[in-house]
């Protein structure tokens, strides 16, 4: 075959001129059907021409997305020092560049069509049938591989085309890469030990080598062109053998795809390695050089694989506000107040067109309807994108709805493609106020501002979540209790923003289940709750207040194993409550387990402490003389010292007037099980505290009646959303549960 130049520019191609220069004649090889298409030179033009384009336009759409990350960048470090508007103009251009260029990608690989035959060479012959993006590899003068990417329907069905070996028809496999079946060993959640087959597949130099040479007989290559496909071909091998990655330290055994060890030459795999820059310079190839990823935790490509992975803060490192309803006493502006920032952490391994399809399109569908069997998948949505508020500026409100974004024109290769992927992460809140820098479960090395630090898990995104919202399905932030979990869900919206469509579930797991507790009493103690149906079920809300006070009484420990004992849903969780507290043995228990820690009641809501209250004060004669109610040393009068200093600790931490009506208002037997008088509840707990105290003994006699006047009377009338939680001193409680404070009238009135 003749030698020959070629010179050209991307640019050129970009602005639809025709490529110039002179071409000499190539030799491709086409893995994905072993085969070899000779092209001469004045057909190679044409290839060249078509390769070129492809590879601009989706340069030009990397080039846009980076140089967004780029200004995001710049945004979220400046977060509070620049004015909300000195982004806009650059912001809105930016988009504008990015939006421009994938319309323009799009428009030329709309025809692409989903169902692509494997193990075969397309040309235009098939375009009625079916038309894929063809990775071609060229042999002749080149120092090194270079994928090239074109559409079946250009190549020209007259130019030569040889075949190595057949490709397997159904999976795609090829004779040139050797196969073997690996057998891998792990527990299941029983503890019973599994087994599972893992295929594994690496690329056969000497195999390849041997049938181009056979090839070369044939087509009477020259010696020169023999030469450069011999080190063309093992450039290529070595790259695509060394683009397979190993499972990683914690990676799970029963997850076929963390043991990949398997080259993919599928027509997926050639879309997705196009969709990701195999075939573009080193400043956007992420095999040659990792394009930005400031915004991200880390991104990475595996050639071989033909998969992509990466972790996302979404929709950025400082996360999006919740706004909902406040309160009347809350006084906040417009009525509405802010529950806190949360992000997302999502962390995906995706491949196949459902991988391309995000290296694409610009828009993201997430699904966890359990058609992939494995849980969550997401996928690339067509969607033109708009400037949201710049990093720590974004809110959203969960009472208004937030419909899916409706799809435009879809690239036929991506129509009808499920959502796919090995998608894990977490909601991470920002917590203000960490009660230690321990429980941040954030573990970045060097976080960008130092306001991430204070970000931590409340729930995870975990596989094999499939349980639908019920009542709230549509809702933007819902939480659910089903089998024996916590559950959030999330329209994809409140995740990535415009752009989104469809809808992701999170588990709160006995590790998160702290930070959960914690994370929803800052949420909620100045919302509406007569509004709170919009984020939760009564029954919801109902197994939230129960469960700490099932914990405490059967002493189950906040952990990992914890919530293996308690039942499944919600009707059963209410039924565990009250065998918990069935009898006077399990209350003196609660009784107890509260004062030998109070402190594990710091992040529960009113209802929880006035039903604990209405618990312990649920007595009958007989309780009343049962001495494990009463201090051992007493020296003082007064019956059930310690059922009373229950009470007294139950209020520790209480933060305000406010929240101490609260806990009055809701003194049920039943947590949440409805709202009370504040003032005739109050005056039942009086009655038990006063019960055989004597104002006339002093100091002789026990005086609580007296001190939880004192107690309300120097708490604040409320507290700011901002504050941390407070508990009463120390020294001002052991007044309360042990001393008399002569100096406070005992008729003193609630405000």
């Amino acid at each position: 075959m003749t030698k020959g130049t070629q010179q050209s520019s991307l640019d050129n191609v970009s602005k639809n001129t025709v490529v110039n220069g002179e071409h000499g004649p190539q030799v491709y090889f086409h893995p994905g059907s072993a085969t070899l298409l000779c092209v001469d030179a004045k057909d190679n033009r044409l290839l060249i021409q078509e390769q070129l384009k492809m590879t601009a336009l989706l340069e030009n759409q990397k080039k846009a997305q980076i140089a967004l990350d780029e200004l995001n960048f710049e945004m979220l470090t400046q977060a509070g020092k620049q004015p909300p508007r000195a982004y806009d103009s650059k912001l809105q251009s930016t988009y504008q560049q990015l939006n421009d260029a994938n319309e323009k990608l799009k428009a030329e690989l709309k025809t692409l069509t989903a169902e692509v035959p494997e193990g075969e060479l397309l040309d235009e012959n098939a375009k009625g049938s079916a038309i894929g993006l063809m990775e071609l590899i060229p042999l002749q003068k080149t120092a090194g591989f270079k994928s090239t990417y074109v559409r079946s329907d250009k190549i020209r069905s007259h130019w030569r085309k040889y075949k190595l070996s057949e490709v397997d028809k159904e999976s795609g496999e090829a004779s040139f890469i050797k196969y073997k079946d690996k057998e891998v060993t792990g527990v299941d959640a029983n503890g019973n030990e599994t087994k599972k087959t893992v295929r594994s597949g690496k690329i056969d130099t000497e195999e390849l080598k041997k049938q181009l040479k056979e090839a070369s007989v044939s087509l009477k290559f020259e010696d020169e062109l023999i030469e450069d496909s011999n080190v063309v071909l093992t450039d290529w091998a070595k790259k695509m053998n060394k683009g397979l990655t190993w499972p990683n330290e914690n990676d799970k055994p029963e997850d076929e795809s963390t043991y990949h060890q398997y080259v993919d030459i599928s027509a997926q795999a050639q879309l997705m390695r196009y969709s990701q820059g195999a075939g573009l310079s080193a400043e956007f190839n992420p095999l040659e050089k990792k394009a930005s990823a400031k915004m991200e935790g880390h991104s990475s490509f595996a050639l071989g694989e033909a998969k992509a992975s990466a972790e996302l803060f979404i929709p950025d490192r400082l996360g999006t506000a919740l706004l909902f309803p406040a309160k009347a006493s809350a006084g906040a502006v417009g009525g509405v107040c802010n529950m806190g920032a949360i992000r997302y952490t999502i962390n995906a391994v995706l491949s196949g067109n459902a991988g391309a399809s995000l290296g694409i399109e610009l828009g993201v569908e997430a699904d966890f309807s359990g058609e992939m069997a494995k849980g969550y998948g997401i996928k690339g949505s067509p969607a033109r994108l708009t400037p949201p508020p710049p990093p720590g500026q974004r809110q959203i409100n969960l009472t208004i709805p937030q419909p899916d974004v409706k799809a435009g024109g879809e690239i036929g290769a991506f129509a009808g493609v499920q959502a796919g992927g090995n998608v894990s992460g977490a909601i991470e809140w920002f917590d203000p106020h960490p009660d230690d820098d321990s429980d941040v479960k954030h573990e970045e090395n060097s976080p960008i501002v130092a306001k991430e630090k204070k970000f931590t898990a409340i729930a995870t995104l975990s596989l094999g979540v499939t349980a639908q919202a019920g009542a709230g399905g549509t809702a933007v932030f819902y939480v659910s209790y089903i089998n024996s979990r916590f559950r959030i869900h999330c329209k994809a919206a409140l995740c990535w923003g415009v752009g989104a469509k469809g809808s992701l579930g999170f588990e709160v797991d006995g590790n998160s289940f702290a930070a959960f507790m914690k994370g929803f009493m800052y949420m909620l103690r100045n919302v509406d709750y007569q509004k709170l149906e919009k984020m939760m079920s009564l029954g919801t809300f109902q197994s939230l207040c129960a469960i700490p006070i099932i914990l405490l009484a059967e002493n189950i420990q906040v952990g990992t194993e914890m919530f293996n004992h308690l039942n499944s849903d919600i009707r059963g969780v209410l039924r565990q409550f009250n065998q918990a507290l069935d009898n006077e043995d399990k209350r003196v228990a609660l009784m107890n387990s509260i004062i030998a820690n109070p402190d594990q009641l710091k992040y529960t809501p009113p209802e929880t402490k006035g039903s604990i209250i209405s618990q312990l004060v649920d007595v009958n004669a007989l309780d009343i003389l049962d001495q494990r109610n009463q201090k051992k040393d007493a020296s003082k009068w007064g019956v059930m010292q310690l059922r009373k200093t229950a009470i007294m600790l139950c209020l520790k931490w209480v933060q305000s007037k406010a929240d101490y009506n609260n806990v009055m208002q809701h003194m049920t037997a039943i947590p949440a099980e409805g709202k009370g008088s504040a003032e005739v509840n109050e005056k039942a707990l009086l009655s038990f505290l006063g019960m055989t105290e004597v104002g006339l003994m002093g100091s002789y006699s026990t005086q609580y009646e007296q001190n939880i006047h004192t107690l309300y009377e120097r708490l604040p009338d409320s507290v700011d959303p901002d504050e941390p939680f407070r508990p009463i001193p120390h020294d001002e409680m052991k007044q309360y549960i042990a001393l008399i404070n002569e100096h406070h009238n005992v008729n003193t009135q609630m405000a």
